[in-house]
């Protein structure tokens, strides 16, 4: 009996024991997952900190584009909407349905990053631009759980940018005004030649009218008529270049904006003794993209211009535009000029401003190159030391209609 109340006593003396090794176990792993709290709370707490130090927006959406943080630059961007909870389209858009081509679901479909500009055209932020950057965050089995979306108002860059741009195109239209002048003035010489021979008949009204007088009138008006359309189409032109840009993409046909820019320059390469040639390649339905059409035409206005004002001594300036897999290419070669500028470094860099080489040149250049690179394509200048010739290659990605 003793024996056995001293075994008791140790099994319970066992058990204590064992007792007191899980609390002291599980007092441990409390202690550890408290440190590991608070690291966890630093780690956030500092990341808040970086993202609200940040100089642009920063959301992070859900997968089914709810917000569900916004650093307070973002919130600042949009102080009278509560953003967390909200879709991203209400609470910067103020629309109810998913924005179309939206880059939130493209990354989510992809697992890509996409960059671009949007324009907020309605509701109190009407006018505002803002650029974006979407970027998907994996989760641990691969897929896309949540997109970082980075977004940066550049209002003020993008209205200096349009004051650039059009007082760029109108010194430009500027430059041609006399080659203007010039082609609308035979056209009116030949209006007013006509119409003072009708005058001239009309001064004799009782004499009849026999077939041959009144089929001379006819022929008066028809050349009146056509050469009036012909100062309207002239100055219907001039026009199209020198207003405002268009904000919104569009599929452009870029072969018609080839022709109707060498139009601008028809007198002006007769005055100079250049011949300009255009052969266009490119495959029904294939010669279109998806841009701004004002601006294609400043970047073209701006690329001739370049090319006119090299060639002192006139010359030949050929332009062949073909399909190269799912781009559209653009090869504009002129030669024949003495005053060819045969940079080494990159041309479309405004920074060479400081170097003093082609100022005036590298303002338009460097235009040109922000165009391009707006609409996704890719602009390369090739000079020629043997032949004196220079050669422009542009990209753009085809649009399908």
């Amino acid at each position: 009996m003793a024996d056995t109340q001293i075994r008791i006593s140790n099994d319970f003396k066992g058990i204590n024991c064992s007792k007191i090794g899980h609390f002291k176990e599980v007092q441990a792993k409390i202690k550890e997952l408290e440190k590991l709290n608070l690291e966890l709370a630093h780690r956030h707490n500092r990341l808040e900190a970086i993202f609200n130090g940040m100089s642009d927006g920063l959301t992070i959406l859900d997968r089914n584009l709810s917000i569900v943080f916004a650093n307070q630059v973002q919130q600042r961007m949009f102080p009278d909407i509560s953003m967390i909870g909200k879709k991203c389209f209400k609470a910067f858009f103020r629309k109810e349905k998913t924005c179309r081509e939206c880059p939130a679901l493209r990354s989510l479909e992809s697992l890509e990053t996409f960059q671009g500009e949007t324009l907020i055209k309605s509701g109190a932020y009407a006018g505002r631009y803002y650029e974006w950057t979407s970027s998907p965050i994996k989760g641990t089995d691969g897929n896309v759980d949540e997109i970082i979306l980075l977004m940066r108002d550049i209002t003020r860059r993008k209205e200096s940018e349009h004051k650039l741009m059009q007082a760029d195109r109108m010194a430009t239209i500027g430059f041609l005004a006399a080659g203007f002048a010039h082609e609308i003035n035979n056209p009116l010489a030949s209006i007013a030649g006509f119409a003072e021979g009708l005058l001239k008949r009309l001064k004799y009204p009782r004499t009849p009218f026999d077939d041959n007088m009144f089929q001379s009138f006819q022929e008066y008006l028809e050349i009146i008529q056509s050469e009036a359309y012909r100062c309207k189409d002239i100055i219907q032109n001039l026009q199209e270049f020198s207003r405002s840009s268009n904000d919104d993409f569009e599929p452009i046909p870029i072969d018609r904006i080839i022709l109707d820019t060498m139009s601008l320059f028809r007198q002006h390469a007769k005055d100079k003794g250049i011949v300009t040639d255009y052969k266009n390649h490119l495959s029904k339905g294939l010669n279109t993209f998806s841009g701004k059409e004002s601006q294609m035409k400043h970047l073209f206005l701006n690329l001739f211009n370049r090319a006119f004002n090299d060639m002192e001594k006139g010359g030949t300036m050929s332009l062949l535009s073909t399909n190269r897999g799912n781009q559209i290419e653009i090869s504009m070669c002129y030669s024949g000029g003495s005053a060819v500028d045969h940079f080494s470094g990159n041309i479309f860099n405004p920074a060479r401003f400081r170097e003093g080489i082609g100022e005036t040149h590298t303002i338009d250049l460097s235009i040109c190159y922000s165009i391009v690179n707006h609409h996704k394509g890719e602009i390369q200048f090739m000079p020629d030391g043997d032949d004196n010739d220079s050669r422009f290659v542009i990209r753009f990605p085809v649009s399908l209609i």
